[in-house]
This record gives C-alpha cells, sequence and structure tokens, in this order.
C-alpha cells in the first residue's frame, strides 16, 4: 500500500499554501467518505496535519475518521493513537482516553512523542482522580522530556500533585554482592592483644560471602498544616534478607540464610517548623519500633530534635539529637539506653561541586557487660559539578570508633576493654542517561576494614550495591 502521492513543486509560495488548504480540504473530504484503505492516497504528513487540526477545532467526527485512515496505513502510528485519545478525553469517555493514551505511548517512536502521551495519560488519571497513576504518568513524562524546561515543568506538576496529596510515599531497593555479609573474621585465630591466649573461630565466626538484598518503604500522612508548620503520622518498613554462597554454606556451622534476616517496622509522629525567614527548620520526632533479627525480637522508642539553618548561602548546617530505648522482646531482657548526638554540613563549592562533612557521637547504656559501649564516626563526601561521561559520580571516606571498656572473652578481660577502630569508603555511579519513570540505575562499591584488639572482630569487607536513584 502506498504512504503518498506524487507531490506538485509549486514555485513559489501563494502555490504552496494553495496546496496545502486543498490537501486539508481534500483530508477532511476523505474523513467522510466511506472507510477504506485504498482511499488513503494523500501524503502522510497531510492527513496527520488534518486530523491535529480537527482535534483543535473541535471537529471531533473528522479527527477520529482520520486516525482511523491513518490506522489503516501504519497500525501503530502514534499521532492517530494520540488524536484518538484527544477525542475520547475531548467527549468524556475516559476509559477509552485510557486505554488510547496508553496506546499512543507505547507505540510512541521519539522522546516527544513519548513525552505528549504521557502527559495525556496524566490528564486522564487526573479526571478520573487516580492518583497513584496520575504520578506515574508525571514521572513517565519527565523522563522523556525532550527539553529542560518541559522536565522542570513535569516536575513542579508532579511536586504539586505530591503537595496537594495527604500521603507521601519512598520505596528503596537494592542488591548487594559481598564477601562479608555477617560481619565475620578475616582469620580463623581468635588473638587478645597482651594476652598469650590463642582461640579458634568456627566457620559462622568468619566472614561469609553471600547475596544481600534490601527493601525499604516510607509511608506518611500528614495530620495537619500550618502556614510554616506540618505534622505527619509516619509508617517505616526495612526487610534485609541474606543468601549465602554455596561454599560459605559449606563453611558455616549452624548458621542459615534465615540467622542473617533482619525485619524493622517502625511507626512514629514527625512535626516540622520552618523559620520566618525560610532559612532554618525544627524537626521533632517520636518513634516506635519492633524488629526481629535472626529470630530474636526487639521493640524500641526513641524521641529526636535536629535543627537545619543556613550558614551563608552556600552552606547547610544540620544539629541532632536522639534518645533511643530498646529491650528484647523476650521476658526479662535487659533495657538499651542510647543517646546520640549528630552534626552535618553541606557546601556547595563556586564550581557547583557539593561538599559534605558528617559527625556523630553515641554511647550504649547496658547493664550486659558484652553491649555497653561507647563511640562516634566522622565521613567525608563529594559530589563533582560534573559527571564523566554518561554517569554522575559521588564518593565518600569516613572512619569510626567503638570502646567497650567491660568486654569479656569468657573469663577474660582484655586491658582496657574491646576497643574496635575503623575505615571506610564508597563510590557511586549513576547512569544518568539510563532511566525508567524518572529512575536511573545505581551502582555503589564499598570497601571497610576493622582492626580490633580482639581479632575475633578484625574484619574486611567489600561489596558492590546495585540499585535505583531517583531523578525528580
Amino acid at each position: 500500500m502506498r504512504r503518498s502521492v506524487t507531490r506538485s513543486n509549486p514555485s513559489n509560495g501563494s502555490r504552496q499554501g494553495a496546496g496545502r488548504l486543498a490537501a486539508l480540504a481534500a483530508a477532511l473530504l476523505l474523513a467522510a467518505a466511506p472507510l477504506r484503505a485504498e482511499d488513503v492516497r494523500l501524503p502522510v504528513e497531510t492527513v496527520r496535519a488534518a486530523a491535529v487540526a480537527a482535534v483543535q477545532a473541535g471537529a471531533l467526527d473528522d479527527a477520529q475518521a482520520l486516525a482511523q485512515r491513518l490506522l489503516l496505513v501504519d497500525g501503530s502510528d502514534p499521532l492517530a493513537r494520540q488524536v484518538l485519545a484527544m477525542v475520547a478525553l475531548a467527549r468524556g469517555d475516559l476509559p477509552a482516553a485510557r486505554q488510547a493514551a496508553r496506546a499512543a505511548y507505547g507505540a510512541a517512536r521519539s522522546p516527544r512523542q513519548k513525552h505528549e502521551a504521557a502527559k495525556l495519560a496524566a490528564v486522564v488519571a487526573a479526571r478520573e482522580e487516580r492518583g497513584i497513576a496520575l504520578r506515574y504518568w508525571l514521572r513517565q513524562a519527565g523522563d522523556a522530556s525532550p527539553t529542560t524546561a518541559e522536565r522542570r515543568e513535569t516536575v513542579a506538576a508532579l511536586n504539586a500533585v505530591r503537595d496537594r496529596s495527604p500521603w507521601e510515599a519512598r520505596l528503596r531497593f537494592s542488591v548487594s554482592p559481598s564477601d562479608n555479609v555477617n560481619g565475620g573474621a578475616d582469620s580463623a585465630f581468635n588473638i587478645i592483644d597482651g594476652r598469650p591466649e590463642v582461640g579458634m573461630l568456627n566457620g559462622d565466626a568468619q566472614a561469609l560471602a553471600g547475596v544481600v538484598a534490601q527493601l525499604g518503604a516510607d509511608l506518611s500522612w500528614r495530620l495537619a498544616r500550618g502556614a510554616r508548620s506540618e505534622t505527619r503520622l509516619t509508617f517505616g518498613l526495612d526487610l534485609e534478607r541474606v543468601r549465602l554462597t554455596r561454599a560459605a554454606r559449606r563453611q558455616a556451622v549452624l548458621l542459615t540464610n534465615g540467622d542473617l534476616a533482619e525485619s524493622d517496622l517502625e511507626i512514629g509522629l514527625d512535626h516540622q517548623r520552618i523559620d520566618a525567614d525560610g532559612r532554618g527548620s525544627w524537626d521533632f520526632g517520636l518513634t516506635l519500633g519492633l524488629g526481629d533479627d535472626g529470630g530474636s525480637g526487639t521493640r524500641s522508642a526513641s524521641l529526636s530534635v535536629s535543627r537545619a539553618m543556613m550558614a551563608g548561602n552556600r552552606t547547610r548546617l544540620q544539629f541532632g539529637a536522639e534518645w533511643a530505648v530498646e529491650q528484647g522482646a523476650q521476658s526479662g531482657a535487659p533495657v538499651q539506653r542510647i543517646p546520640r548526638l549528630s552534626l552535618s554540613a553541606q557546601h556547595r563549592l563556586e564550581s557547583g561541586a557539593r561538599l559534605g562533612l558528617s559527625l556523630a557521637a553515641y554511647e550504649v547504656q547496658s547493664v550486659s557487660l558484652q553491649r555497653a559501649r561507647h563511640g562516634g564516626y566522622a565521613q567525608l563526601s563529594f559530589t563533582p559539578a560534573s559527571g564523566i561521561g554518561p554517569f554522575d559520580i559521588s564518593g565518600a571516606i569516613g572512619a569510626s570508633f567503638a570502646t567497650y571498656p567491660d568486654y569479656r572473652v569468657g573469663i577474660i578481660t582484655p586491658p582496657g576493654g574491646r576497643q574496635d577502630r575503623s575505615i571506610f569508603g564508597e563510590v557511586t555511579l549513576v547512569a544518568r542517561e539510563v532511566s525508567w519513570a524518572g529512575f536511573s540505575p545505581q551502582l555503589t562499591l564499598r570497601a571497610s576494614r576493622n582492626d580490633s584488639n580482639i581479632s575475633r572482630f578484625d574484619t574486611v569487607t567489600t561489596g558492590v550495591l546495585l540499585g535505583l536513584q531517583s531523578r525528580f
């Protein structure tokens, strides 16, 4: 079947304009003719232009007929399906508009066509009051935006939808192969500095390789909102599952995949208040939690307060304090009280690069000599102003320490208690040119080393984390 007829080549603008008008008139006449494939003799682009003009003019019957004729030539013509969706929307037939918009998006052959089809699908979802579908299609429209300005407009629309909704939700998922999923020692010997005794560690206490999968979900419901404040009811779920390699399962004595699984469920209240000048805020939180670590249940409660403020135009500071109480679910389990202080700073350099510093100190107050400790950490992060090729890149390095003053190994008390010192670092790459609904694949390379005066806790861990990062 031919897609066009022979075109004339007028020698001046008036003849070209007359030709276009004649083609448009012929296309509209064609729309009123019986529906037969052999009738499509006008240039396809002319028929497409006529279909769009008919929609804009409100000639819905003509637009629908022209779109159907285009589909006779090409059953997956994206513009024809877009026109059918627009016609159905104008007529108030939302189910038909929804189906046609989806078909137009699936048939799209360029970012522009995907963007327009997704925007139309978002309009239909808004008319049908389907909030999740509306956010989904706005993300697809933003992802396919052919220009930066259109992406900003779409993201602004998405943020407006989020702001109007009392619900807020975030999902996290990652898969991480690691050579030490259990935090095991890097040696089969257990040596205590300053003591002559040497012990042997079984396979469970040594490093085991495997894959860690993590799934997190944060959900909140806005209870109240003022001009400068907001209160939310929060829910959180974090799941971690481990699968040991075949070699690790052979090495393990009693340890199984289930023993390394972790689950945490939280419910809480969060209240945020913004300063009158908009340059700072207070945040107050109350959280209750239940946890399960390899079959050992825990319950917890925490109070927190944080203060964020701008120091100049390019530096943001945040101070935080938290008081947490944890107890094992079993009867008579000891209570742990955990005060914690934190400080972080984010600074944007003139080049556009971002530099970050995080500091924290904590104490675990417990009657258990094996758990009572104090410690802290420091981390420095850097994000360049521009990536490397198609990748955005960021990195972080840090160090931490923990001291268990009354720690015992059997009947032996190590001199000065147990003392751990760690260093760690990571590099993250995000493929910014590859995305789906605004999510891009993320690769993080991690490495850490812990040195202890008890060699059971000397560990070396390397791993790769595969996940997704939201672009907006």
